[in-house]
């Protein structure tokens, strides 16, 4: 066992006694009205956030909210109702329409069972007292410091920007015994500066999140999003062309989390995924291995369960470039074994049906970001862009919102008006490195990447 992590089983989880005697009543009203099965989930939770447009303060809100939802299914078909009230007869009221629900839909073939209990150890570091306190004030307070510093690199920046704080605490129960209380925290900030001198204009966005306060940083974003910005102003038409491509941290992750959605079973299943039919097979270069794991401490996307009330399970999607294992819910894994397939539940489920990837985490390789970058005779860097394949079809066309040319191992001059072209698996085949250094938000690793033969298009000629 992990140091720090507490051992707990699903039937016996510790939390706010009140709302699990709410989710186990709400279970138990549906299976006495006739559900075959039946899980619940009722909780509380507040958010708080502000909002800064054009350089002042735009917007404040601060919302609590409390609920529960009951699914019920009658022979193999399901039905939802929620409520936003957390008493008895809201418990009780929920599984009676839940209940009516299942009984009016279709019947699933492919339905077999929800999860039963099964040992599990708690994420450590998902809820922080400091962030739950966080209120209105300090974000405000937090928010325009990170305007100013903005405005220090340059007074003639306009800012938009955004701070937010949550908690949430909630308790599941389903007919077949399982129970658990989850509680979480969550702040984020994030600043976009924009500045135009003439008819150009420099701009650049980014953020910090963590579910705990010693996790965040944004110290600083205002003055390092300025700086990055102003690095934009003189923009010019990339040429076209096939060039060598560098993804920042952010678009390489926005590439690399696509793969591992991509790797989800549901939509493998049904044929709406890239992946299908590629389990086993190279897609990648050997320099790419993509980890999903939803159990790190503190991670964004950590939790002991997933929202079906599975236990979560480190998953290696991608091995030195092979596929080699989906993301399963319990539905999923239940309906390919039913096919005669090989699967596991790897805890990857939402309580609404579908299957997403948690904390994407690569393997980092030899060189850092520097070194990879100074290798580029004539190629293209992109720092964020919607560097993301088609789910179905794997084809990539993504505008670069923020890149640079490269030309010497150098950055030459920022771009503009610049389209890459190209197929999922054709750019990750011609991947040739991955950085050791990486940027790292809670429980996600970032790298940079390279990537030969891309098709560039620009109005550059």
């Amino acid at each position: 066992m992990s140091p720090g992590r507490r051992k707990g089983t699903r039937r016996g989880a510790g939390g706010s006694g009140d709302i699990a005697k709410l989710a186990e009543l709400a279970v138990e009203a549906a299976v006495s009205m006739g559900a075959d099965f039946a899980d619940a989930e009722a909780g509380e939770s507040r958010s708080r956030s502000v909002s800064v447009e054009k350089s002042s303060l735009h917007a404040t809100s601060d919302r609590s909210h409390v609920g529960i939802s009951v699914r019920a299914v009658v022979k193999g078909a399901t039905g939802f109702s929620g409520e936003n009230r957390l008493d008895r007869e809201a418990a009780v009221e929920c599984a009676r329409r839940a209940v009516e629900a299942a009984r009016l839909a279709q019947s699933d073939p492919d339905f077999v069972r929800l999860p039963a209990p099964e040992a599990f150890e708690e994420v450590p570091g998902l809820s922080d007292p400091a962030v739950r306190e966080l209120g209105v004030p300090a974000l405000v307070e937090m928010l325009l410091a990170e305007v100013e510093s903005a405005r220090a690199v340059d007074s003639r920046f306009s800012v938009q920007a955004g701070a937010t704080s949550s908690w949430g605490l909630s308790a599941f129960a389903n007919s077949c015994g399982v129970r658990h209380v989850r509680e979480g925290t969550y702040v984020s900030c994030h600043v976009f500066p924009t500045l135009k001198d003439g008819s150009d204009v420099g701009s650049y966005w980014d953020f910090d999140s963590a579910r705990r306060l010693e996790d965040f940083s944004p110290a600083g974003l205002g003055r390092t999003t300025a700086e990055t910005a102003k690095s934009f102003l003189g923009a010019r038409d990339a040429p076209t062309g096939v060039f060598t491509v560098v993804l920042g941290p952010l678009a390489a992750h926005g590439l690399l989390t696509a793969v591992a959605a991509a790797a989800g079973a549901e939509g493998i299943q049904r044929g709406r995924s890239f992946l299908a039919g590629r389990l086993g097979e190279r897609i990648a270069s050997e320099h790419l291995t993509i980890v999903d794991d939803g159990l790190v401490p503190a991670g964004l996307g950590s939790g002991a369960l997933d929202g079906d009330g599975s236990v979560r399970r480190r998953v290696t999607v991608v091995e030195k470039g092979v596929f080699r294992e989906m993301l399963h819910s319990l539905y999923t894994a239940e309906k390919a074994r039913r096919r005669g397939e090989p699967a596991r539940n790897t805890g990857h489920g939402s309580r609404g049906g579908g299957v997403s990837p948690t904390n994407v985490r690569p393997a980092l390789g030899a060189k850092t970001a520097a070194e990879i970058i100074s290798e580029v005779g004539d190629g293209i860097y992109v720092n964020s862009g919607g560097v993301s394949p088609n789910p179905v079809t794997g084809e990539i066309s993504a505008s670069v919102d923020f890149g640079f040319r490269i030309e010497r191992g150098r950055f030459a001059w920022p771009l503009r008006n610049t389209m890459l072209g190209v197929n999922v698996f054709e750019l990750l085949k011609a991947v040739d490195a991955v950085s050791s250094d990486c940027r790292e938000e809670p429980g996600i690793v970032m790298p940079t990447i390279r990537a030969g033969g891309v098709r560039v298009s620009g109005r550059g000629g």
